[in-house]
């Protein structure tokens, strides 16, 4: 009876630690134009992805998952995931790359909006990472990423 409540013990512990991440904007394409000419590249955004598994003794598993990436509500573009394993007290990194699947490019209201709000440092990008447990259901990581770095 010893050993569960000790080993109990150290199960609780290791949850007050869950991994962390972080996100980088790496590069932004064909987002501040309101439509697309014929040949234009549509919007594409490539994202530096940072986890980091300080707090456990033990490797962490992630099965991989969607990125959607918006801006006043609107999803831009979206990306995958890939599935990954981060070893005990290590970081690891990895780049999504999200693109929209449209040749419409940004709704020419919504590039006002951002073209204003970039003239004010204000503008923002909302990024949702979707990612699955292996055996569990999947959970959200959301982030705000600056537009101008």
């Amino acid at each position: 009876m010893l050993i569960v409540g000790a080993c109990a013990g150290i199960y609780n512990i290791n949850q007050d630690y869950p991994i962390s991440s972080s996100i980088e904007l790496v590069s932004v394409k064909g987002l501040l134009e309101p439509s697309l000419a014929p040949g234009e590249v549509p919007p594409a955004i490539v994202l530096l992805v940072r986890v980091e598994n300080h707090g456990h003794y033990y490797d962490e598993y992630r099965e991989g998952g969607g990125v959607t990436v918006s801006y006043a509500g609107v999803p831009l573009v979206r990306g995958r995931t890939p599935s990954f394993r981060v070893g005990a007290k290590e970081t690891l990194a990895f780049v999504v790359n999200a693109t929209t699947e449209s040749s419409v490019g940004v709704p020419e209201d919504l590039s006002r909006l951002m073209s204003a709000e970039r003239r004010h440092g204000a503008a923002q990008l909302d990024v949702v990472m979707q990612l699955g447990w292996p055996g569990w259901e999947s959970y959200s990581y959301v982030w705000s990423v600056d537009l101008d770095g």
